[in-house]
């Protein structure tokens, strides 16, 4: 009877621990797979950040599903650029997004209150778009961009 009741026990854990791995293997092929990876610059003293970052929070938040990562950069302070450099080294992305010669950006690194002479790897407010798999910088774009605008990047890079 003690033979009968550790085989049920054990045949019970099988059984579970093998629909738990039937339900991992599920979930794991239904989640799309990370075609672009969105590194959004940030800072609480931004202007462009505060005017827009809610709307476009809103408008890139939905491609998560559909093969956009996205990462948040936080230059508000030392320690959240400590932080945020940490976590972009961890992603193999830090060199994507410090070494980039930003072309352009003189207009956003105004309209953000940055000083002459600042690092523009440092400029808040733009969002840098990297291909998951070669990590190449594809596009770099104010997020004060227009919805619309915004939209036609992310469809054009994911392909939709």
């Amino acid at each position: 009877m003690k033979n009968l009741k550790w085989i049920t026990a054990f045949f019970l854990m099988a059984v579970n621990v093998a629909s738990y791995a039937q339900e991992k293997s599920d979930t794991q092929s239904t989640a799309p797979e990370t075609k672009v990876i969105a590194v959004v610059n940030r800072a609480n003293w931004c202007g462009v950040c505060k005017a827009n970052g809610e709307r476009f929070g809103n408008v890139i938040k939905p491609y998560e599903t559909k093969g956009l990562a996205i990462v948040m950069n936080d230059l508000t302070d030392e320690m959240t650029i400590s932080k945020s450099t940490t976590e972009l080294k961890k992603s193999s992305i830090y060199k994507q997004i410090y070494n980039t010669n930003r072309k352009g950006v003189g207009k956003m690194m105004q309209s953000c209150g940055i000083v002459k002479g600042k690092n523009k790897s440092m400029v808040s407010g733009i969002v840098t778009f990297i291909d998951a798999k070669t990590l190449n910088v594809l596009s770099e774009s104010s997020i004060a961009a227009t919805d619309s605008e915004m939209k036609t990047i992310i469809n054009n890079l994911l392909k939709l």
